[in-house]
């Protein structure tokens, strides 16, 4: 139970429909390689009922509060206690809200008849980026905080604007092609590979609960890595005039 950083490029015209009809903002976080896999993901969801909670709440009780807090949240208005889950309670409750969320998608299960007009990529799609679990640590180099602020470096991650319902981790945020623009100009800023190694201190970003903690030594490989592989899809998003929906799922 992990929380990944998700991108994705849309042309403006899909930008202002998913302003306008907020419904199909999770689709876009949809590949087909997923929606094939799905099925047997579900089916290993359905042995796993009883662990599920258990692993869930030790992977919210590693998050920084905030996150935490947010989440709890969230999975109330989802119907799911949180409480429950460290009791190792609730596995039914989750099976049963992916499989609504599926269904929702457009995405069949083992047995269902096609479901119809779902499950097709939207029009204006482009490229998507996944930063796994790197996200939170590219954020934290990017600006030297745990959550987003006001500056732009700050905003990268896990800013924008919100649009739709709440995916889990919270809404689905998004970068106009103005504002695509502009992180595309910071992240190719010349000293700031050097500002973000200056950050980095395993140690110190563990202790305050940037995610996924427990850093190794050499873990700023990797997230710069994260990071090049951003600033690359921002840099391709600018040239080519194009939005960004990002989520946490």
């Amino acid at each position: 139970m992990s929380m990944m950083g998700r991108f994705v490029q849309v042309s403006p015209d899909r930008l202002k429909q998913i302003i306008d009809d907020p419904s199909g903002v999770e689709e876009l976080f949809v590949s087909d390689q997923a929606a094939k896999a799905m099925p047997n993901f579900m089916g290993a969801m359905k042995g796993l009922e009883g662990r599920a909670p258990k692993m869930l709440a030790a992977s919210m009780a590693a998050m920084p509060p905030e996150l935490r807090e947010r989440l709890a949240q969230s999975l109330k208005n989802l119907g799911i206690d949180p409480d429950a889950l460290a009791r190792g309670e609730g596995g039914d409750d989750l099976a049963k809200l992916m499989t609504e969320r599926m269904q929702a998608l457009g995405l069949r299960l083992p047995g269902q008849p096609p479901a119809s007009g779902g499950g097709a990529q939207a029009s204006g799609k482009g490229a998507s980026i996944s930063l796994d679990k790197a996200w939170h640590g590219v954020h934290y180099l990017l600006c030297g905080k745990v959550q987003p602020g006001a500056d732009l470096a700050s905003q990268v991650v896990m800013g924008g604007t919100e649009v739709g319902d709440d995916l889990g981790y919270g809404p689905a945020r998004y970068f106009d092609v103005d504002e695509v623009a502009a992180i595309a100009t910071e992240l190719s800023r010349p000293n700031l590979e050097a500002e973000m190694m200056a950050r980095w201190d395993p140690d110190q970003m563990t202790q305050i609960g940037i995610y996924p903690a427990g850093f190794e030594p050499d873990d700023d490989q990797w997230l710069m890595k994260a990071f090049r592989e951003l600033r690359q899809f921002y840099v391709d998003a600018s040239a080519a005039k194009l939005a960004v929906v990002t989520c946490l799922e």
